[in-house]
C-alpha cells in the first residue's frame, strides 16, 4: 500500500534511484508500460490526469490497474496528478490510489499550504502519499515573464514542507510539460538548495524533453520520482493514427493495437533506461 511507497521513495532518495511514473489514459497505454516495465524488472507509478478520471472515474482507474496485477511483475502504484481540487483528490483516496498529487502552486503560499494539509490530513489515515507542488512547471498554460515566476523559492518549499506535511514535493526547477522547442534549462544550483532544505523526496516533472544526463544528474541531487506523459501519449495517437489511416473502413482496435502497443513499449522503456541507468548494460 502507499506507506510502502513513501518508504520505497525516501530510499530511492537515500539510494539516489528514482521512479519512473507515467501518465496513462486506458488499457492500451498502461499495457504498454507494464511490458516495458517488465524488461527492466521494475515497479512505476500509473498516474491518471484529472480529465482521465472524469470521464472514467477514479473507481475504475483503481479496476483498471488493479486488472494488470498478473501481467506487471512488480508493483504498480495508482498516482492522481496534478489535481487542483481538495475533493478529486479525497475522492481518489476514498477508491484506493496509492497516492494524491494535490497542485497548489498557481495559488498563493497561504492558499497552497490549506490546500495541501488538508489533503495530507485526509490521507493519512489511508495510508496514501500526498504529492505537493511549490513553484511552477512551465509549458501547457503556464506563461512565465522571469525566474521568479517558475522557480522554487527555497522558503516557499520549506514552509509548505513544515506546514502542510508533504509526503514528496514537485518543484520548479525550470523544467517543461510536453515537448519544447529547446532543451529546458534546469537550475541545479536551485534544486541542491532545495534539497539541502528538505529531507523529503523530490519530484521532476516534465520528463519528456529533459535530457538524460539531466535525468541522472538531478537524480543525484534528491530527485525520487520523475513524471513522463507526452512522450506517451503523442506515439499512441501518432502510431493508432497512422494505422487506422491505412484502412479506416475496416480498422479494428485490438488488430490496431498489435501495432501500436510495442511502438509505445519502446519509447516508455527508453525513458526508463534514461531514469534507471544503473540498469543498462
Amino acid at each position: 500500500m502507499s506507506q510502502s511507497l513513501t518508504a520505497l521513495l525516501k530510499n530511492y532518495r537515500a539510494q539516489q534511484r528514482c521512479l519512473a511514473g507515467f501518465n496513462i489514459n486506458d488499457i492500451y497505454d498502461l499495457h504498454a508500460v507494464a511490458l516495458a516495465a517488465n524488461e527492466l524488472d521494475l515497479p512505476f507509478m500509473a498516474m491518471t490526469y484529472p480529465p482521465v478520471t472524469q470521464l472514467n472515474t477514479t473507481r475504475l482507474c483503481r479496476k483498471m490497474v488493479d486488472g494488470f496485477e498478473h501481467i506487471a511483475n512488480n508493483k504498480i502504484y495508482l498516482h492522481l496528478d496534478h489535481s487542483t481540487s481538495v475533493d478529486l483528490c479525497k475522492q481518489a483516496i476514498d477508491d484506493g490510489y496509492d497516492s494524491v498529487m494535490i497542485d497548489g502552486s498557481h495559488q498563493s503560499l497561504k492558499e497552497n499550504i490549506a490546500m495541501t494539509r488538508a489533503v495530507v490530513d485526509y490521507a493519512r489515515s489511508a495510508n496514501v502519499t500526498v504529492e505537493a507542488e511549490i513553484g511552477k512547471i512551465m509549458g501547457r498554460d503556464v506563461v512565465v515573464k522571469s525566474e521568479d515566476d517558475y522557480l522554487a523559492s527555497v522558503a516557499d518549499v520549506v514552509s509548505l514542507y513544515q506546514e502542510a506535511g508533504p509526503d514528496i514535493m514537485a518543484v520548479g526547477i525550470g523544467t517543461a510539460h510536453g515537448f519544447t522547442t529547446s532543451a529546458p534549462k534546469i537550475h541545479f544550483k536551485r534544486l541542491q538548495e532545495i534539497a539541502n532544505a528538505v529531507a523529503c523526496p523530490l519530484v521532476l516533472h516534465g520528463g519528456t524533453g529533459i535530457a538524460d544526463e539531466d535525468i541522472q544528474k538531478a537524480i543525484k541531487m534528491g530527485i525520487a520520482k520523475i513524471n513522463i506523459g507526452t512522450i506517451v501519449h503523442s506515439t499512441y495517437m501518432r502510431e493508432t493514427h497512422k494505422e487506422i489511416s491505412k484502412d479506416i473502413a475496416n480498422a479494428y482496435p485490438p488488430l490496431i493495437m498489435q501495432e501500436v502497443l510495442p511502438r509505445v513499449q519502446a519509447v516508455v522503456l527508453d525513458r526508463l533506461k534514461a531514469v534507471n541507468k544503473h540498469l543498462v548494460k
